[in-house]
């Protein structure tokens, strides 16, 4: 697997296979792009774990600390920016089914994106280089279906965010930077759908 110090599961090169399948995939529609996207980061993680071990360090305390970080950001979002957020998630993940939107966002996008950015590619190259391929993220995955400013925004956002994920990573684990990300999404991507909803059925 290696010649000459290169490896095939360096972070850096796994990250450039990234770019390579979100690229290929540009011209399909944004649901089941996502699912290639987050299934390629799922494969590319497993293939670097049995090179070197991910640790996972889960203890109920970490990740109630993590879940409550997650809470602390994002409730003054979510009070002052609910219809907002509604708007810029469905037009990010081009969907408006509240189920849906849970699933990708709580079971697949938060644990996949931490096991990768944190548990393989911060744990080995460092915070820098995890929070730059994790802003870098969002334009591999909302670029092609979004006006660049939003792409941008989002790449903001989510580099902002990773700062939160990479030092509950740092702390307590990767169990713990899963739940802040989880608690994250839920509230600031998944919520403001619901209260939608919510007002649409009591009108």
């Amino acid at each position: 697997m290696k010649s000459k110090g290169f490896s095939f599961l360096d972070p850096y090169f796994l990250g450039a296979v990234f770019l390579g399948v979100g690229l290929g995939t540009a011209l399909l529609e944004q649901r089941p792009r996502l699912a290639v996207l987050w299934t390629t980061l799922l494969v590319l993680a497993l293939a670097h774990r049995g090179q070197r071990e991910v640790r996972i360090e889960f203890t109920l305390a970490g990740v109630g600390r993590g879940a409550l970080l997650g809470l602390v950001i994002s409730l003054p979002l979510l009070a002052f920016l609910s219809e907002q957020l509604r708007l810029f998630t469905e037009r990010l993940f081009a969907t408006r089914d509240t189920v849906f939107l849970f699933y990708q966002v709580c079971f697949v996008a938060a644990p996949v994106e931490e096991l990768f950015f944190r548990g393989v590619v911060q744990a080995e190259k460092g915070l820098t280089a995890g929070l730059a391929l994790y802003a870098g993220a969002a334009l591999v995955y909302f670029l092609p279906h979004a006006p660049i400013l939003v792409a941008l925004m989002t790449t903001v956002v989510m580099g902002s965010l990773g700062i939160a994920y990479a030092y509950v990573f740092d702390r307590h684990g990767l169990a713990a930077s899963i739940a802040c990300h989880v608690v994250v999404g839920l509230i600031l991507q998944v919520t403001p759908l619901i209260l939608y909803w919510a007002r649409i059925m009591l009108a």
